[in-house]
């Protein structure tokens, strides 16, 4: 079942002086098994949002159902916030920071072993977990502190995965990491898509939007600006958004406008612009 956030409304500081209103009266519907991109500047509500889905905050007013949990203004109503925390999972910025045991095993049973499953079970989905992020067993018994940026970054992640999520929140995963770490993290996303899992991805980065989204949700001074499309996005963006078109869709549409039909909505890589061209001069 989709998520569906229905006219919500979040206030920090709230009856003081310095109160703020971080969303005001949203309303989406994130679809299942999407690769869903929050995005939007500084202030305009994207992660104040995605603390709401899973409860660590609740609306002012308003109510976020994901399948059949509803969250809303009144905490007494919000029934089963454990279970709901398996189901939707959160990856905030920089999770590696967060690591502290002394083995990447046991780092990523941590979890488990909290829900109150027994070490060797939790240490064997753990090793499951790893093998999805692309660490082998060379990493099991290795300090977390010894490994790389990314690579804290994948044991991170399968912290998470171990719990097995139908839905995936991640808040600028790719942050910090050097391109190759980027692309392995990106790859990740994308394989666990195509696994079946819903994907709520937020990010500043225009190219991420274009290459991996099925669906955008743009945030505004606490509002819903956009909703829909990729493609259609970036045609608004110049002028509505004020966000970077990327350069592979300003040159597909410089070729599209100059004559050369090429189907801008499929074209989310430099491949997939090439492909279209050799099949336009095979044609």
């Amino acid at each position: 079942m989709p998520v569906k956030v229905k006219n919500v409304s979040f206030s920090y500081l709230v009856k003081t002086p310095n109160e703020v209103k971080a969303l005001d009266d949203v309303s989406f519907e994130i679809k299942d098994n999407s690769i869903t991109t929050i995005i939007g500047h500084t202030g305009s509500g994207k992660s104040t949002i995605i603390q709401l889905f899973n409860a660590l905050m609740v609306p002012s007013s308003g109510e976020i159902e994901v399948d059949d949990f509803v969250i809303t203004s009144n905490p007494k109503k919000n029934k089963r916030i454990k279970e709901l925390r398996r189901h939707i999972a959160s990856i905030f910025q920089f999770p590696e920071y967060q690591l502290f045991e002394e083995t990447v095993e046991k780092d990523v049973a941590f979890g488990l072993k909290n829900y109150g499953m027994k070490e060797p079970e939790a240490i064997e989905k753990a090793h499951k977990a790893l093998k999805l992020v692309g660490l082998d067993e060379t990493f099991y018994k290795r300090s977390p502190f010894e490994l790389s940026g990314g690579e804290k970054r994948r044991v991170a992640i399968a912290g998470i995965l171990v719990l097995n999520p139908d839905i995936l929140i991640m808040d600028e995963p790719t942050a910090g990491l050097d391109p190759a770490g980027t692309k392995i993290v990106l790859d990740l996303i994308q394989s666990l898509h195509n696994q079946g899992k819903t994907i709520i991805l937020v990010t500043h980065d225009m190219n991420v939007v274009l290459n991996y989204a099925t669906d955008v949700i743009a945030l505004k001074n606490g509002k819903v600006s956009f909703d829909g499309k990729p493609s259609n996005l970036f045609e608004l963006s110049s002028e509505d958004l004020a966000l970077e078109v990327p350069p592979l869709y300003a040159f597909s549409k410089m070729l599209y406008d100059k004559g050369i039909k090429v189907d801008i909505e499929n074209i989310r890589t430099l491949d997939d612009l090439l492909n279209q061209l050799k099949g336009m001069k095979h044609e």
